[in-house]
């Protein structure tokens, strides 16, 4: 079929950069982009026909911008409204009960509008009235959650210019505002266009452009959310800095501690110990640069956010820095040398809990298991040494890669259980969810099921898989989880195009526990929280492994 393309008599070349950057103009996008991603889920042709709503945005947009009246904007609005073509009159679909309407959006933004005269207003509700009821090419379901493979990808588009800047920021804010499981949770998402539109305009090149992207993810409030480039790279390393210490840091409490130097060799030509709280970066308070850096950092909660900003703390552009460090009372000042962040060793950073063989007895007793490590070739042996531990420790501080892992709670169960439930973005539905109850059930009827102590492990490097497979875990009668906040990023990673080889990332679907409590942003139910402290650091304590092991021997 022929493409259709909706064109205007604007020349595409007319250049954006005289805009006056008023909060009427931003509000005329703001509004613009809101009619645009409406048409695009709501509307039958649009939805259907090979019709090319980009274009609609690209060619339009600078007239949307120059409307000096609200006659001009309303009539542009009209003019791009019925160039899709006259939706057919279907009858209205009845929403069920049973739809997760935490995110449930309605027409009030079209029917209180100050913007929009009568016309457009009967247009839009007519539209929402007789909304789509077929597949919509811009969106299907694979795997639970949203397939965007029907948007067009712009790869080798470079720098947009911005008008594609805007039609991005759109396609963006109109995926997160119909399709995000999570936007419940987010602040004021209506609001987010009003802050973003003068920045995506004056972006004046990549870096600053890649900045306010980053801002874009962080809006999310989601760990899983993060703007790549080509290639899988971050681009953090842009904006922080190419070089990176030889040792890793964490943050605790607003303060930079030095972890995992690596070993003594380096802690000594460096002048550093495990331990050491860094004071000032080439002169500059590591507060300041924590304000400045999480900005560009997207997270679920502050344990999570402290947990991926200290992977950049102390990055730089040089491959010299001076650490102001204090190490018990005493004020130190010490120069390092820094590494290319190609070498970084991210394992090492994340500092996972794990060993070559997938478990550990702690005593005759006691059996430590790794879930990081469970695979088909260790299971069998792990399960018959369940039958001989008194108790069983699971450290999830770390994230479990293969489904090898569910059937470690086979032993555990007398009954089969349920896991969770998931909430599914509907396409028919703009907005709408539907609770989906997990159907694979884990554990079946066995009367000689485990009858000791179960614990389970967990802290800020517990994320996604690691987060669910607790909640697998925590099936298990009787067990008690015992850390300190996990990550709050639950759901499988989804991805958006944004051209030019960009894409930011989300939770593509909803998990929550049987009874409907939400992991996301919280993270897992804990039964004994425990508080991570500087000693423990300078100590190389496990306090976690420590409360969860005298938990064993006294059951407090």
């Amino acid at each position: 079929m022929r493409k259709i393309l909706i064109t205007t008599c604007l020349l595409a070349s007319i250049s954006l950069s005289s805009i006056a950057q008023t909060s009427y103009t931003t509000t005329r996008i703001k509004n613009f982009i809101k009619v645009w991603g409406f048409l695009k889920y709501y509307h039958p042709l649009i939805a259907t026909d090979n019709i090319d709503w980009d274009s609609a945005f690209v060619n339009n947009i600078q007239a949307i911008i120059n409307a000096k009246k609200s006659t001009e904007f309303n009539n542009k609005l009209l003019e791009v409204i019925n160039s899709a073509g006259k939706a057919p009159q279907l009858k209205q679909q009845k929403i069920t009960d049973s739809l997760f309407l935490m995110n449930k959006t309605n027409i009030n933004w079209i029917t209180t509008s100050t913007a929009f005269n009568n016309k457009v207003k009967m247009q839009l509700k007519y539209i929402y009235f007789n909304k789509n009821q077929d597949a919509n090419r811009y969106i299907k379901i694979l795997n639970n959650t949203a397939d965007f493979s029907g948007e067009i990808t712009y790869d080798n588009l470079g720098f947009p210019d911005k008008r594609y800047r805007l039609l991005f920021l759109s396609r963006f804010w109109n995926i997160i505002n119909y399709f995000a499981p999570y936007k419940y949770l987010t602040t004021n998402w209506d609001n987010v266009l009003q802050k973003l539109i003068p920045k995506i305009i004056s972006s004046k090149g990549t870096i600053s452009y890649y900045k306010t992207l980053e801002e874009l993810s962080k809006l999310l409030n989601d760990g899983h959310s993060q703007l790549t480039l080509s290639g899988q790279r971050s681009a953090t390393d842009l904006f922080f800095g190419s070089y990176t210490p030889p040792f890793y840091c964490e943050i605790l409490d607003k303060q930079v501690i030095i972890r995992n130097v690596g070993n003594d060799l380096i802690a000594k030509s460096l002048n550093i110990k495990q331990g050491d709280v860094v004071l000032k970066i080439n002169g500059e308070e590591v507060t300041k640069i924590i304000a400045q850096r999480k900005m560009y950092i997207s997270s679920s909660n502050q344990a999570d956010e402290n947990h991926q900003l200290s992977g950049f703390i102390l990055d730089g552009q040089t491959p010299k820095a001076t650490l102001e460090i204090k190490r018990d009372n005493k004020i130190i000042k010490t120069t390092i040398t820094r590494i290319s962040t190609k070498n970084r060793d991210w394992g090492a950073f994340i500092n996972y809990t794990y060993n070559d063989v997938g478990y550990k007895k702690l005593n005759d007793s006691i059996l430590l298991i790794y879930a990081m490590q469970i695979w088909n070739g260790n299971i069998d042996t792990i399960k018959h040494l369940i039958k001989q531990a008194k108790a069983v420790i699971f450290d999830v501080r770390n994230h479990p890669q293969n489904d090898a892992f569910f059937l470690i709670a086979d032993p555990f169960l007398f009954e089969p259980k349920m896991i969770d439930y998931s909430t599914i973005a509907l396409p028919l539905f703009p907005s709408l969810f539907k609770w989906k109850a997990n159907p694979n059930k884990i554990g079946h009827v066995n009367e000689s099921a485990y009858k000791g102590k179960v614990i389970i492990l967990c802290d800020e490097r517990t994320q996604s898989q690691g987060e669910y497979s607790c909640m697998v875990l925590q099936t298990i009668p009787g067990s008690v989880t015992i850390g300190s906040e996990t990550a709050g990023a639950d759901g499988l990673v989804t991805y958006i195009p944004l051209g030019s080889g960009l894409t930011i990332s989300y939770s593509g679907y909803g998990v929550y526990y049987p009874d409907k409590t939400q992991t996301q942003r919280v993270g897992i139910k804990i039964d004994i929280p425990v508080k991570k402290t500087l000693e423990a650091i300078r100590n190389n304590k496990d306090e976690i492994l420590e409360r969860a092991l005298r938990y064993v021997n006294n059951g407090k």
